[in-house]
């Protein structure tokens, strides 16, 4: 192994290594309860203990309770819940009055349900539909409008969705993309300019 100028041996621990480490480890071990908090004790006169101990035990054996433990016949009768389906006939509620009906079945008459009646005649025959709305307006020409620049005013001359192209007073010609109250003029020299939108 090569030697270090010193004369230790380079990857080997010194001599003041081993014992370092075991003066860390037991002053760490000594911090781990302030760590894991308060040990756990275990009362000693608890009947668990007494039995893990191997000591003698001294409990009262279970006895029968005394009296009647079996159910009665108010426990045993049906108690209302929200499950019930009858819980909404209560005793205390009226009975409905007897020369009422009770309304079954359809909605519709009797007398429609009959063959051979003939039904009222329908309006909706002669429901006319409202007229279609107008068409809306066509949007503004922008072609021939004149945009105010720094340089002198840019006059449109085709349109597209969304864009117009525009030639400058000093033989440019450009993009001009309206956006609101500005309009932006992308020139063939790739400049880019915003400016007011005419009015």
């Amino acid at each position: 192994m090569a030697q270090l100028s010193r004369g230790k041996t380079p990857g080997r621990p010194g001599p003041w290594a081993r014992p370092a480490g075991l003066a860390l480890l037991l002053g760490l071990g000594a911090c781990a309860s302030s760590f894991t908090g308060d040990p756990i004790t275990v009362p000693a006169d608890s009947l668990t203990t007494q039995r893990i101990l191997g000591m003698p035990t001294q409990a009262e054996p279970l006895m029968p309770v005394p009296g009647n433990v079996w159910p009665t016949e108010e426990d045993q009768a049906e108690r209302p819940t929200l499950g019930t389906p009858d819980i909404l006939n209560r005793p205390a509620d009226p009975p409905p009055p007897p020369n009422r009906p009770i309304p079954r079945g359809s909605s519709t008459p009797p007398e429609l349900l009959t063959p051979g009646t003939v039904l009222p005649r329908d309006n909706r025959a002669d429901f006319q539909a409202p007229p279609p709305p107008a068409e809306p307006a066509p949007p503004p020409r922008r072609a021939g409008r004149v945009i105010p620049t720094p340089s002198g005013p840019a006059v449109t001359t085709t349109e597209g969705a969304g864009y117009s192209t525009y030639n400058s007073p000093g033989g440019g010609s450009g993009v001009a993309i309206p956006q609101g109250a500005t309009t932006t003029l992308l020139g063939q020299d790739g400049s880019v300019r915003q400016v007011p939108t005419p009015r």
